[in-house]
């Protein structure tokens, strides 16, 4: 990488972190089409789960304990995992340009249907998804698969789990530090399954060590706004950056 490509990794870094600690979800999305524009989308997709991961770790700090019970964060685990699995055994099989499209489509129907919930895509999932509580395992198994291979194919499994804690945490502390701890431990697997089916290797996971410190500023940034700003405000910023830049993807 050149000194641009380092200082770009940095910049969305800075602003991931920003978008983890402030918001809880959406930094994942963010990153992707946000790196695709560089990078090819495979690697930008890999490059994207070990600077969230750094992102989980000082969040975990800011967010130490705020939480949904053990109990209920190990049933969503077991449930994540078959799709976790699938993601990686898929993953090599889709074409680069199809793939860089999907992602675009994605993002954009993402953001839109967060925007505007009357969005039919996001009435679907609403309706799919708006019954689950925190002491239904079993409902919830179904949405946690759905995560699971979302997260590994886009880094949006963010989308199902909003959707979930939207009624199982009781206030927006506890919304945040529950995706935190969740992303933390599936971020870790992403990163030595990227690296295992060689969408990235040790070179290029080296790249994201000079974004380290931007991750760091950003995450004390959003830990910061989460406590002071207008949450809505900030989040419909972020939701009409990722519309217009995956729209930049698809084209």
């Amino acid at each position: 990488m050149d000194i641009a490509e380092y200082g770009i990794i940095a910049l969305v870094g800075f602003f991931s972190g920003i978008i983890k600690t402030g918001v809880g979800v959406g930094a994942g999305i963010f990153l992707l089409p946000t790196l695709a524009l560089t990078f090819p989308v495979k690697v930008a997709l890999g490059l994207g789960a070990p600077l969230m991961l750094v992102s989980d770790v000082v969040g975990l700090r800011y967010y130490w304990g705020q939480w949904l019970p053990r109990a209920d964060l190990g049933r969503l685990f077991l449930a994540a995992l078959p799709g976790l699995i699938l993601g990686i055994v898929l993953l090599p099989l889709i074409p680069g340009g199809i793939f860089r499209v999907c992602v675009g489509l994605f993002g954009f129907c993402y953001a839109l249907g967060l925007l505007w919930p009357h969005f039919p895509v996001t009435a679907l999932l609403k309706r799919f998804f708006g019954r689950l509580d925190a002491r239904c395992a079993d409902r919830s198994s179904a949405g946690a698969y759905i995560y699971g291979l979302s997260s590994v194919l886009a880094h949006a499994g963010g989308l199902v789990w909003s959707l979930y804690l939207l009624t199982a945490a009781p206030d927006r502390r506890i919304f945040v530090g529950t995706t935190i701890v969740l992303f933390f431990v599936t971020n870790i697997y992403k990163t030595a399954s990227y690296l295992y089916i060689d969408i990235i290797d040790i070179h290029t996971l080296m790249g994201v060590l000079p974004a380290i410190p931007m991750i760091l500023l950003g995450s004390y940034v959003g830990n910061m706004l989460n406590k002071k700003c207008n949450h809505v405000l900030f989040k419909k910023i972020v939701l009409v950056f990722i519309m217009i830049t995956s729209i930049t993807l698809c084209i």
